[in-house]
């Protein structure tokens, strides 16, 4: 059965017209990195990738780094100073593991590990009563894998987002939010517009991040960009800051509604010092935001962000990595800067860019929305950037030397603005797990939906690993060297083999960044469907119709599946080949849409949906209402 259109209230900040894009050749050479001399060593202290592989972490070996302080590992984050009192650790009559999300073995120093008393597959101890309590979720994905899963165990799923029952508190953003929570050295980020309005200096439209305590909510401090005065094209009205912000040490990264990569304080203006090389804040009071470099993307790289700039960047070693957000003219009809750069590596101290790739030059088909990730194999660093021509792309983190790429349409398929495409745009993030990437293709939702691919890619290749050769808008010929390991996706055949209706859509467009437990994939679409895949074949074990569009993307943690939808609604499914099982369901407050990601981390589940951040004990029940804002 064809699912209707879904309930898409709200505009993404990639609306745009409805005007046709001619697609061209899809085929781009690969261009060697433009390397620029850093100002510091780009390989110096290069830190081990976080597995964010359910199946290999062996809990008792890893709580021995209780509270994880390798300065080795970039990625690591110091403990939060302050827990809230649903947060606080080893409070129980049982023994409480804690598990810092970015102190994960490798994957190939899991794979060679010792077996473990654990459960391998789940990362939960013998016994049942011994929860796993994770640390720090310090960037999108809570690892450079982009994994959706957490190793936490021991749940208590008793709250109600309403009636403010066991919510340690929750706290007012702006009236749309699209940035995902992130949580570090004992506070909370979070990315929206200006409609809370806690600096009251500041009237009207701006792109907001926000840091609250993370032990009571208290709000701390904000960083404030104006809009850009060319308007939607480049900055969509009202959507504030989407990008989800990386956090080491007291160091925060972050792209900006303005197209701005920035390094800012975590500690704002509360040392009384304006640290680094960035001075001129217009705001310098206590509760401002003390930016420590900028890189201005649209005046120094030569960018045209499309609508907005959206990526969340990723650290490794001392490189920043992220996608531009480089895009078409207010018409659709040209790419105004084709030689900007798509994908570039900055120094993490300086803001100075290292190497920059302009893959797909002018073959972007609308946008550039996603995030990259980032993982070592076989002892190198590899960095997965997705392009705005619907094709991932594979460098060498250290050089930006090309390593190959991988198109996720079909070359028959065609690019239309509008449900009628059925050639898409990458909007999710490639997630790595087992020596593979899973990836889905999507679109702006205000185009409606469509079909839709979703691919486990393997790693190990080089060159073009596209499933297809040819030129687009032909019937493509099968690639020898395709790095496919499984396809899921489009029109289902004759005999309705996948969903029982001949000619039916098997997956379509998604937004979603794929939850992987042990042999389970977990992806949702933007129709409303979540689908459970094997994955090692690919095959369907389930689908389930939330029938509301989801925009945000399912969170694996304790056997079960957290999903948010744009009716208001958090679903709890139970992650199980089986058959689709609903644990519980959430209303939030109004109803309001939930277009993010949950975060757990510390003891806590964190929730945004368009207005408020919630904050939920859920490892500790406080068994009393909420104090939040009235």
């Amino acid at each position: 059965m064809q699912y209707g259109t879904p309930k898409i209230l709200h505009l993404v900040p990639m609306v745009a017209a409805f005007l046709m894009l001619a697609a061209g050749c899809d085929s781009t050479p690969p261009t060697p990195a433009k390397s620029i001399a850093p100002s510091g060593n780009p390989s110096a202290g290069t830190p081990r990738v976080d597995t964010g592989d359910d199946r290999v972490v062996r809990v008792p070996e890893v709580a021995e780094k209780n509270d994880a302080s390798d300065d080795a590992d970039v990625n690591t984050v110091n403990p939060p100073a302050e827990k809230s009192e649903g947060s606080e650790q080893a409070k129980t009559d049982t023994e409480t593991t804690k598990v810092n999300q970015n102190d994960l073995p490798s994957v190939e120093q899991a794979n060679a590990a010792p077996t473990s008393p654990a459960n391998p597959a789940s990362g939960r101890a013998e016994t049942s009563n011994d929860p796993v309590i994770t640390g720090d979720w310090n960037m999108w994905g809570g690892s450079t894998h982009r994994n959706m899963a957490s190793q936490a165990t021991g749940l208590n799923l008793e709250f109600d987002l309403r009636k403010n029952i066991n919510v340690s508190w929750w706290k007012q953003l702006g009236t749309q939010t699209y940035g995902n929570p992130v949580v570090a050295g004992g506070k909370v980020f979070v990315g929206t517009n200006n409609g809370a309005e806690y600096r009251p200096q500041h009237k009207g439209d701006r792109g907001i991040l926000l840091c609250f305590r993370e032990s009571d909510g208290e709000f701390l401090w904000q960083l404030t960009r104006e809009k850009l005065p060319i308007g939607q094209v480049q900055d969509w009205p009202e959507q504030g800051i989407c990008s989800s912000c990386v956090v080491e040490g007291n160091r925060l990264y972050v792209v900006t509604n303005r197209c701005e990569l920035m390094c800012v304080d975590t500690e704002g203006f509360y040392d009384g010092s304006n640290d680094g090389s960035y001075t001129s804040e217009v705001d310098t009071e206590q509760q401002d935001a003390d930016i420590i470099w900028s890189l201005d993307m649209i005046e120094e790289l030569g960018v045209f962000p499309h609508n907005l700039a959206t990526s969340s960047p990723l650290i490794h070693g001392d490189l920043v990595f992220l996608v531009t957000s480089n895009g078409v003219d207010e018409a659709h009809l040209e790419l105004p800067s084709p030689n900007a750069p798509s994908f570039i590596a900055v120094n993490k101290h300086t803001g100075k860019l290292v190497w920059e790739q302009n893959n797909p030059g002018d073959k972007v088909l609308h946008g550039q929305w996603s995030s990259p990730a980032l993982a070592v194999v076989d002892g190198e660093a590899l960095v997965f950037f997705p392009g705005g021509n619907g094709r991932l792309y594979c460098f060498k983190a250290e050089s930006g030397e090309y390593v190959w790429e991988f198109d996720l349409n079909p070359k028959i398929a065609r690019w239309d603005l509008g449900s009628a495409s059925t050639r898409n745009n990458i909007i999710g993030t490639p997630v790595f797990y087992k020596d593979s990437i899973l990836l889905g293709v999507g679109e702006d939702p205000e185009h409606g939906e469509g079909v839709g691919h979703f691919y486990r890619i393997n790693v190990r290749g080089t060159g073009d690993i596209s499933p297809e050769l040819g030129e687009i808008n032909t019937q493509g010929t099968p690639n020898p060297n395709s790095g496919a390991l499984w396809h899921y996706g489009g029109k289902d055949d004759e005999q309705g083999t996948v969903t029982g209706e001949p000619g039916e859509l098997i997956f379509r467009r998604t937004m979603s960044t794929a939850a992987v437990h042990e042999d389970l994939v977990f992806i949702s679409d933007l129709s409303g469907y979540l689908h459970c895949l094997d994955f090692e074949t690919g095959k369907r074990h389930w689908m389930f119709d939330t029938k509301s569009a989801i925009w945000g993307s399912p969170l694996y943690a304790d056997g079960k599946v957290f999903l948010g939808t744009e009716d208001g609604r958090l679903w709890v499914f139970e992650a199980t080949k089986e058959e689709a099982r609903i644990v519980k369901q959430y209303d939030t407050v109004n109803y309001s849409s939930v277009y993010t990601t949950p975060t757990i981390a510390n003891g806590n589940m964190y929730l945004t949906d368009r207005t408020r951040l919630y904050c939920i004990p859920i490892q500790k029940s406080s068994g009393k209402p909420a104090e939040g804002d009235e």
